[in-house]
């Protein structure tokens, strides 16, 4: 439905000083339960924010799911025309960005667009407009779809991603341009081609936030022996090989991922049955104690690890176990390899990344230094007032 103002039903709320302050200065979200009388948001719907003098603030979206009011729009009269410029002043940073011509891209990256809960992604012919909750549905509305219609896609693919909930791979998504879509579409990548699947799944297979980690990786790969822990599609391994590895091993739980990973070795036009490639169905923590009791190491190893993985009798929480894992990688690490490390809880820092390589180190007893930490991609911009929606962070170190 249109979001008018004149008809809509909500909630009032005066925060305190410090907080308009912030309001102000452009803050994208509060979190519900630090505001005061938080108790009466007992459910999903609208809030409109005032000062102590009763000036307007802003407009406030209420997501239970998330534990926060997303801040839409700071226009009283017609918030959803402030919201939709918004979205509009996103769509231009991005395609005035003339590096990410033909490439996979992202056109609008939530709080880092003072768009709170949305995120827009572009695969060629295809838009993925992804909401962190159904609360924010009522936004796309015919406005927001004549601005995606300015892009000329041939499909529009709305995805919900809410928080908490049991997907099983699956999420609530349906088409909003172009019939729902089968199968995989191919997508380019700094040069290399890569197949993701708009819907269907939870992820479309590729992140592309991690573009620079993986194109410098691949600069660096040259005749250098590679391991890629928990694989995925294996966007990594792709990239290693066509930098010119010497050995690219890639591990993963999943068959599908494999056979994902080795039919975009064939788009490639790599032999992915050739000697130098390896795809190993396994547990990680299981396949480096492997690893280490035969003495086999790698100077390159890539540790790209989800937030949590649950695979038979293996139990993996990044929060808790990365130090682990970090430990286990550099015991397999030749002196002077490189270890990439990434952390995409959303909650992470540089400085608790760097905390947990150190703690590895420690639990390992070898010392290792960082190499790089690398800068969020043209394209994936943070709010300064909202640092944790920084999303992947990812630090190379080296063995020494």
């Amino acid at each position: 439905m249109k979001f008018n103002s004149t008809k809509l039903k909500f909630k009032t709320l005066c925060p305190s000083n410090s907080v308009v302050v912030r309001i102000k200065e452009g803050l994208p979200r509060l979190i519900l339960d630090r505001l005061p009388n938080s108790e009466q948001f007992t459910e999903t719907g609208w809030c409109k924010l005032r000062d102590s003098q009763g000036a307007f603030l802003s407009w406030g979206c209420i997501d239970l799911t998330n534990n926060a009011m997303h801040l839409i729009s700071s226009s009283e009269g017609e918030p959803s025309t402030d919201f939709v410029s918004r979205v509009e002043n996103a769509l231009k940073k991005r395609t005035d960005m003339e590096n990410l011509k033909g490439e996979v891209v992202r056109l609008v990256n939530g709080p880092g667009d003072n768009l709170s809960g949305f995120t827009l992604d572009s695969y060629g012919d295809t838009l993925i407009l992804s909401l962190e909750s159904w609360a924010l549905s009522d936004l796309v509305d015919y406005n927001l779809h004549k601005v995606m219609a300015t892009l000329k896609p041939e499909h529009i693919i709305l995805k919900i991603r809410e928080k908490g909930r049991k997907h099983k791979g699956r999420i609530p998504e349906r088409a909003l341009l172009g019939l729902p879509m089968q199968g995989k579409i191919q997508v380019r990548e700094s040069g290399i081609s890569y197949l993701v699947q708009p819907m269907g799944n939870l992820d479309t297979g590729l992140f592309f936030d991690l573009r620079g980690a993986r194109r410098e990786f691949a600069l660096n790969a040259k005749d250098k022996s590679v391991l890629n822990l928990f694989s995925y599609t294996g966007a990594f391994s792709l990239a290693a090989a066509i930098g010119e590895a010497r050995r690219v091993v890639s591990v993963d739980t999943s068959p599908e991922c494999h056979k994902w990973a080795r039919e975009n070795f064939e788009l490639n036009n790599l032999d992915h049955e050739a000697e130098r490639f390896s795809f190993i169905k396994d547990n990680v923590f299981r396949y480096i104690e492997k690893l280490v009791k035969r003495s086999e190491s790698y100077e390159r190893i890539i540790l790209d690890p989800p937030v949590r993985s649950i695979a038979g009798t293996g139990r993996f929480f990044l929060k808790s176990d990365l130090y682990k894992l970090v430990s286990s990688c550099l015991r397999i690490l030749t002196p002077k390899g490189r270890l990439l490390v990434t952390d995409n809880t959303m909650q992470g820092t540089v400085d608790k990344l760097t905390h947990k390589i150190n703690k590895g180190s420690e639990a390992a007893g070898i010392p290792c230094s960082i190499i790089k930490t690398f800068s969020p991609e043209p394209d994936f911009p943070v709010h300064s007032l909202w640092p944790k929606g920084q999303g992947v962070i990812a630090i190379e170190v080296e063995r020494t």
